[in-house]
């Protein structure tokens, strides 16, 4: 840990070196990003954004003129023909015909079709890719519980792990006093009872933290182990304001962007299309002379108007629709935003809650370590019983846990409601 004008600053991998080895030292910012990087969600968000490219791409070919190749060869059982006729030589058209065209569209004015097309085709993609952003929003809430139950799990093997060390060295004094007989036999034996009940419990939490850690590992792609320290930014939870980031409120408007998109699709679909068009083409006979019975060239060009008078109120009932659909989005924000405003406030009260039991932690702590330094030197002078010491010495370590579990809640609450205004 590295201490800056009072304020606890880590970062997200480092190497920190002990008298004992070596340890990872990992921060829950890394496990949020490499959880969210390693998820097959991130990938399929990858492939909406090549699918909205790629899709504004092919909206924009609309403007372009569009060419196509038609190639035809029939056989019929009549053709047109003339009546005899002695003065003028009439021509045969023959029963086999072919041809091959090439046909030209432009497109001149169309009413912003093309232009609201991309927009609601933007609007449904970003709306997939939000939807993502939703989902991998889950994810934090998972790394969450499983870091903070990591933590307070490390946190309790280590005060475990100072009693015992505390233990040990004790029984050595009482193990002295019991072989000169200032204590009786008993007063070693229940040391050595206590000694290896929180042994016993050491092991348990122990056990508890590698499981936790081994799946909080396969989440971010790493192997943790006992030896992994996590450490937490606690400037990145401070912060008492109610401003929405979350993913959801940018669906919900992007939701109601489409359906926008969609209202406003439904009344240029009525608009007119003005267009260019040609045709060249090569055949027998000729297409637009049947005199020339020969294969020729031949072509054609003009300009097109297309408009659809009437729907009998289609267009009208479609923008009703549409409407509809983004009042509800409308009542779903709404609900949305209080249902957060509500869990933002339940996190508010705990951590209130938090701050004053750490208060009463640090005055009952600090009597009760006086209580053990004084029962222990009553111990040593045999003024009282083991079991007595052992007693007021456990109550110590209770009350260091019950304070590690509420500054750890503390910072739970608070990481939490950042996490619910989507500022973590």
């Amino acid at each position: 840990m590295i201490k800056m004008n009072g304020k606890l600053y880590v970062t997200t991998f480092l190497l920190l070196f002990t008298a004992q080895g070596i340890y990872a030292q990992i921060s829950l910012e890394y496990c949020l990003k490499k959880a969210r990087e390693l998820s097959p969600l991130n990938r399929q968000d990858l492939q909406y954004q090549s699918v909205k490219l790629l899709t504004e791409k092919n909206l924009k070919t609309a403007y372009l003129p569009q060419f196509r190749i038609n190639a035809q060869a029939s056989y019929q059982s009549d053709v047109f023909s003339f009546p005899n006729n002695p003065i003028l030589e009439n021509p045969i058209i023959p029963k086999d015909q072919y041809k091959v065209t090439l046909d030209l569209n432009q497109t001149i004015y169309d009413g912003g079709l093309i232009k609201n097309k991309k927009i609601a085709e933007n609007a449904r993609v970003t709306n997939d890719m939000y939807a993502v952003e939703v989902e991998l929003y889950q994810i934090k809430k998972i790394i969450n519980e499983l870091f903070f139950g990591a933590l307070l799990y490390q946190e309790n093997h280590a005060i475990l792990r100072n009693l015992l060390e505390d233990l040990n060295s004790q029984y050595s004094i009482v193990n002295s006093m019991v072989k000169n007989g200032v204590l009786p036999s008993t007063a070693g034996y229940k040391f050595k009872k206590q000694i290896l009940s929180t042994e016993q419990q050491l092991l348990a939490v122990s056990m508890d933290l590698r499981s936790v850690l081994d799946i909080l590992g396969k989440w971010i792609g790493e192997e943790l182990d006992e030896s992994t320290v996590l450490v937490l930014n606690e400037r990145a939870a401070t912060g008492s304001n109610f401003t929405l980031n979350r993913p959801e409120i940018a669906l919900f408007k992007s939701q109601q962007s489409y359906f926008e998109a969609m209202k406003n699709l439904s009344v240029v679909k009525r608009r007119p299309n003005i267009g260019l068009f040609a045709q060249a083409g090569f055949g027998q006979p000729n297409a637009y002379n049947w005199f020339e019975t020969d294969f020729s060239d031949f072509y054609y060009a003009g300009i097109r108007l297309s408009w659809q008078i009437t729907d009998y109120g289609s267009s009208k009932r479609e923008k009703e629709i549409y409407q509809a659909n983004q009042n509800i989005i409308e009542s779903k924000l709404k609900n949305f935003e209080e249902s957060v405003e509500k869990q933002v406030a339940g996190e508010d009260a705990k951590i209130s809650k938090m701050e004053a039991l750490l208060k009463k932690d640090d005055e009952l702590i600090a009597i009760q370590r006086k209580i053990v330094r004084r029962t222990f030197s009553q111990l040593k002078n045999g003024v009282i019983k083991t079991s007595e010491y052992l007693t007021t010495r456990t109550d110590l370590t209770k009350l260091e846990i019950n304070r590690k579990i509420h500054s750890i809640q503390l910072m739970q609450a608070q990481h939490n409601r950042m996490t619910l205004l989507g500022n973590i």
